[in-house]
């Protein structure tokens, strides 16, 4: 299948073209393009079994909103900076303001060195979005840029054994949603840890009674050991302790 697309890189780039000046596209770039993301979806398979095999990662989700004087933000900056202390592991976030910098922010804290480029036991990830009013956060070692947020949560998702989800609105939401949604249908393993701030708590277990236990006239949306998928904590010891039975498990495969 790739000998064809190599042959067919002219074509590629005369499809982005047509795509970049709104022209119509016809049946055969249509097919090209089928191909293309067959390829594209492989590629993003092998890139994500070799990552992981060779490095244990865990996403930090949150608010781009929360302020460096939040206890938020202190909270998941001691997070991060006592899961690497104890765990050889890589920290991965949105690479923003908030949460997201506490995050990023906690693993230089704990190498002991503001100098970005020297080696150190834990990587800090950036997944960016491109966005006007975007500014990374300066805690990086490590950052990929997305044109699309289906990109972008794809890229966590190939990255990732684990993730902590503290507090935020509707973009961590859709994260949290994602991976939840990910590990019902089996598409990331049953000893995925979802770790959710107790924030969500009583949203999700409104969600749980409208689409399980008030549906007695009607089949349930959702199982009901699908919350057992989730779980709340804003304990520090208790969240680095799940991601570090989650490492030793890692590290036996």
């Amino acid at each position: 299948m790739a000998k064809p697309l190599v042959r067919n890189m002219e074509k590629i780039e005369h499809l982005f073209n047509l795509t970049e000046k709104n022209q119509t596209i016809g049946t055969e770039f249509i097919d090209l393009l089928d191909e293309v993301e067959k390829v594209y979806e492989h590629l993003q398979e092998v890139s994500s079994v070799a990552h992981q095999a060779k490095n244990f990662s865990i996403a930090i989700f949150g608010s781009a909103r929360v302020q460096s004087d939040c206890p938020e933000f202190t909270f998941v900056s001691k997070l991060t900076q006592s899961i690497v202390e104890k765990i050889k592991v890589d920290i991965v976030t949105g690479g923003g303001a908030g949460i997201m910098e506490a995050a990023n922010k906690g693993i230089v804290s704990a190498s002991g060195t503001p100098n970005l480029n020297e080696e150190t036991k834990a990587r800090s990830w950036g997944i960016h979005v491109q966005r006007l009013d975007y500014k990374p956060n300066p805690f990086l070692h490590i950052e990929k840029y997305h044109k699309h947020f289906t990109t972008r949560l794809q890229s966590f998702v190939n990255l990732i054994q684990g993730a902590y989800t503290a507090e935020g609105g509707i973009g961590t939401l859709l994260e949290l949603s994602l991976l939840w949604q990910l590990k019902q249908v089996n598409h990331l393993p049953a000893d995925f840890p979802i770790v959710v701030a107790p924030m969500w708590k009583p949203i999700l277990e409104l969600f749980s009674e409208i689409t399980f236990s008030q549906r007695t006239k009607g089949i349930p949306l959702i199982d009901s050991e699908d919350m057992e998928l989730i779980q709340f904590s804003d304990n520090i010891e208790e969240i680095v302790d799940i991601f570090y039975q989650a490492h030793q498990k890692w590290q036996m495969n």
